[in-house]
């Protein structure tokens, strides 16, 4: 019996990889260079992508990082606010509370910006509990922003469901002992995951009811 389900945010509800790689890579070649994604996903699913570091390493000189990130965040929001919810996103949901399962979050990023997008995208009073970077010591690929949704949804490990779309989200799962089904995104789905049992193109290719089949087996 499966008692929870968990979403990852960035990647998984809505696509905010792309908008920041592709600013940041404006950014990067308005400064003569190249953002890679092996550049870039050395953060992903993890803490706040700090690309400033790699930029001034590349450049030898510091940046004027104030004027930076606001051209960052005003190029990343146009981008952002045209993303639509992901496939499959919101069948999970209904299908998992017709099913009686709680729904949570478990995401890298800070309240402000989770919450901030779950309200924008009528989302946010879908989820029994939402748990940010704010509220452990430890993020992804750490385990205990799993282990922490999981005690507040009085569920266990064992019978939990985590959607992950990154390396670092989907170790961080295994490490919580969880059943992790890895949903990459167009970044991810260029890098090495080492951890998942199950590996979907987008979560609208299989039911809620099949992944929760699996994962009983797994039990």
């Amino acid at each position: 019996m499966i008692d929870a389900l968990i979403f990852d945010f960035d990647g998984l509800i809505l696509d905010t990889e792309s908008p920041d790689f592709l600013s940041w890579q404006d950014i990067y070649a308005a400064h003569g260079h190249e953002l890679t994604v092996e550049i870039w996903a050395r953060n992903v699913g993890g803490a706040w992508h700090n690309q400033y570091d790699p930029l001034e390493a590349l450049l030898g000189r510091a940046l004027d990082r104030e004027v930076v990130q606001a051209q960052y965040k005003a190029r990343a929001r146009k981008i952002q606010l045209a993303q639509p919810i992901l496939p499959g996103v919101q069948e999970y949901i209904k299908d998992a509370k017709e099913m009686g399962i709680k729904i949570g979050v478990a995401s890298s990023s800070d309240h402000t910006w989770v919450d901030g997008n779950l309200e924008r995208l009528n989302l946010i009073h879908e989820f029994d509990v939402i748990v940010c970077a704010d509220d452990v010591e430890n993020v992804k690929p750490h385990p205990e922003l799993f282990l922490t949704a999981v005690e507040r949804l009085d569920a266990s490990p064992a019978r939990t469901i985590v959607l992950e779309d990154s390396p670092n989200g989907a170790r961080a799962a295994h490490d919580a002992g969880t059943f992790c089904v890895v949903v990459p995104n167009p970044l991810t789905a260029q890098l090495t995951f080492d951890h998942g049992h199950l590996r979907l193109d987008a979560l609208s290719d299989v039911p809620l009811a099949h992944v929760v089949t699996l994962a009983g087996e797994k039990e």
